[in-house]
């Protein structure tokens, strides 16, 4: 009889612990990861971490999808965590999140300004001070005599960031922006004549 009941007892807390694993593992933080100034998933690569963790770098750390959507699993339930986001360009951010019993849905947004936006371009544009953002490398391509031609019939310049470049999502909407007043005003000709190293020229 009592052989039978330390079995229960065994079975009792092997069937808890189970319940209790199980209820773990259902408890996650997904959602998704977008840029202040776009409202979109960060152009560069992004790291999610979960702080104050005893697990294991590899385990503690996350990267979304290309989409932006990323999964944080097997958290416990009513708790609250800090997560810090880090992606290149940005300052790390942290957010308290804190898990229900299931899955807990939120958005990460980085925060961040430009200096090169889209008002900026048309602000050069006008002032007659444009230019082509370009990121190039330890040891950046000078101009040819062609590029310097081309700056000066279309009254623009190249600006080479070298290795040290601003947030992606500001080099975009500045050259996006610049080349549509470029196609405005001299049409589709000058993309034929163009440094093909210009970022974001399709």
């Amino acid at each position: 009889m009592k052989k039978s009941l330390n079995i229960s007892k065994t079975l009792l807390k092997l069937s808890l612990m189970l319940v209790c694993v199980i209820s773990y593992s259902q408890v996650e933080i997904n959602g998704n990861v977008k840029s202040s100034i776009t409202n979109l998933r960060p152009i560069s690569d992004i790291y999610i971490e979960q702080l104050k963790s005893e697990k294991p770098v590899f385990e503690r750390m996350t990267m979304p999808d290309s989409t932006g959507f990323f999964r944080i699993e097997n958290l416990e339930p009513n708790t609250l965590y800090e997560i810090k986001l880090s992606a290149f360009g940005y300052k790390d951010q942290v957010f308290e999140i804190k898990t229900n019993n299931g899955i807990t849905k939120t958005t990460l947004t980085l925060k961040a300004g430009c200096e090169y936006s889209r008002q900026q371009a048309y602000k050069d544009w006008k002032s007659e001070k444009p230019k082509l953002l370009i990121v190039g490398s330890i040891a950046p391509i000078a101009n040819s005599t062609s590029d310097t031609k081309f700056e000066k019939k279309y009254g623009i310049k190249y600006f080479d960031f070298g290795c040290t470049p601003i947030i992606a999502e500001c080099i975009k909407i500045y050259n996006e922006r610049i080349f549509e007043l470029m196609d405005k005003t001299y049409g589709m000709k000058w993309r034929k004549k163009v440094r093909s190293d210009v970022e974001y020229l399709e």
